[in-house]
């Protein structure tokens, strides 16, 4: 079934990340490593259940091969695979709920540049992370596969878009003349997103709707201000009301005001658990990389805010700890658990502001409302070879800060009276990423300093941007 001693295939631990597998295609991914990748997760999935597993992907030029190689692979290891062809993520994640199935594979490169892929995972109702990620690498590095005579079987099931379609018009209420601004950035978006749009009536125009996993308008990353230059000249052009961003496989997004200024996932948060929790009280979670005013606004309105590590899974899995109702990264990642399924969808998301903004007649006046302060990007500094990791494990022993409270949970959160500096690997690609907060300019200015003289201190050659 696979290649034993010195002609085993060599497949890099430093694909096998957090909280997916992921790297660079062809040099570390590819359909070789992929069908041992899909022996892995057959082994794993048959020792938890005997349940089917749903396959998706995106749009990627690599992705429909690396998808079959994972096929072939699963049917080996005696497993039914349920394909349901090129859709968002969170259309698999819809699936698994709507065919009452525990296992789901979302072959996806996410928001990352047009040469890395990879693959999102769900096993026995848990999308997996960590140590049980690594667990899938020690299994190909033993080659401890299952051994079966059972053959599974392959089905093709194309009606998803549909029932997703439909269960978001009975999901949500919008009555909206405002004119919205879309950009699906050529990822996996278009074609759902157009299908909702049309559903719900809503004033709208897309941009970058085909499907081109060259991505040839700009990379799939709407967290990064340069990738919003576009739909905010269209905003302006098209006089439209605000915009929307989705990211490459459609979990995340990004909202675009009048005037270009962008609205943060965590300034998004303020407005969802302000709204949920004036009719269910609850906790809410968010990753540490969040405003502070979230963690303020959540108590004010008579919620519990949860702190969580960054990252869909950790997110995923503290909500069902803390039985969370809403739960959120400054990402982009969004989970709605009070009326909907509780995995992360940029679309479904951008719908439920929309219902929000439909409500009000000042729609501008919900952003105008919003806590002020003085606040960066993500800002990422790129390693070589995930040196990331060992320049991070240095600066949490060695990095000096007083008059402070610190929390370490992922990376190192310095908090001051007057803002915070954030500082943690990226485990989707090899960087470093800090984000800062501040009540001003000057306190920005400090607080960067501090990072910037202890960070140069474990490596005086570091270009640090600030």
């Amino acid at each position: 079934m696979a290649p034993q001693g010195k002609d085993k295939l060599l497949v890099s631990r430093n694909i096998f990340r957090a909280y997916d597998i992921r790297g660079k295609y062809p040099e570390e991914i590819n359909s070789d490593v992929f069908n041992q990748i899909g022996l892995a997760i057959g082994t794993k999935i048959s020792s938890k259940n005997s349940d089917p597993v749903i396959i998706c992907r995106d749009g990627r030029n690599s992705s429909k091969n690396l998808t079959d190689s994972l096929i072939d692979a699963l049917v080996k290891c005696g497993i039914t695979v349920i394909d349901i062809g090129e859709l968002p993520t969170p259309l698999m994640n819809f699936s698994l709920h709507k065919l009452n199935i525990k296992n789901g594979l979302m072959v996806t490169g996410s928001h990352n540049p047009k040469n890395y892929n990879g693959v999102k995972i769900v096993i026995d109702n848990v999308t997996i992370y960590g140590e049980y990620i690594q667990g899938l690498y020690d299994l190909i590095d033993k080659q401890e596969f299952v051994k079966t005579d059972k053959v599974g079987s392959y089905i093709q099931d194309m009606s998803v878009a549909d029932e997703y379609i439909r269960h978001v018009e009975d999901n949500i209420k919008i009555n909206s003349k405002l004119k919205v601004v879309i950009d699906c950035g050529n990822g996996i978006t278009g074609p759902i997103v157009n299908g909702v749009c049309e559903a719900f009536n809503l004033n709208h125009k897309i941009i970058n709707e085909t499907i081109d996993g060259d991505f040839p308008n700009h990379p799939p990353d709407p967290t990064d201000p340069n990738n919003l230059q576009q739909i905010r000249q269209v905003i302006r052009e098209c006089e439209g009301d605000l915009g929307i961003a989705f990211d490459g496989d459609g979990d995340r997004m990004i909202l675009i005001m009048k005037n270009g200024e962008i609205i943060w996932p965590d300034q998004l948060m303020i407005i969802f658990s302000q709204q949920i929790l004036k009719s269910r009280k609850g906790r809410i979670v968010f990753d540490i990389k969040c405003s502070k005013h979230l963690h303020d606004s959540i108590l004010k309105s008579g919620g519990e805010p949860i702190v969580s590590r960054t990252g869909h899974s950790f997110i995923k899995k503290s909500m069902i700890e803390n039985d969370a109702i809403l739960g959120g990264e400054m990402s982009g990642h969004i989970f709605f658990n009070d009326k909907w399924f509780g995995f992360d969808d940029g679309v479904y998301a951008f719908l439920r502001i929309m219902e929000i903004l439909s409500i009000e007649k000042e729609y501008n006046k919900i952003f105008d409302d919003l806590p002020q302060s003085t606040t960066t990007p993500e800002i990422a500094i790129e390693f070589k070879q995930n040196n990331h990791f060992t320049f991070m494990n240095k600066f949490v022993k060695l990095a000096e800060f007083s008059d402070c409270q610190k929390i370490d949970i992922d990376g190192l959160k310095v908090i001051y009276d007057d803002g915070w500096g954030l500082i943690r690997c990226s485990n989707t690609t090899s960087c470093i990423v800090l984000r800062f907060e501040a009540d001003d300019k000057n306190s920005m200015n400090r607080i960067q300093s501090k990072f910037r003289d202890a960070m140069l201190k474990i490596d005086k050659d570091l270009e640090i941007p600030f």
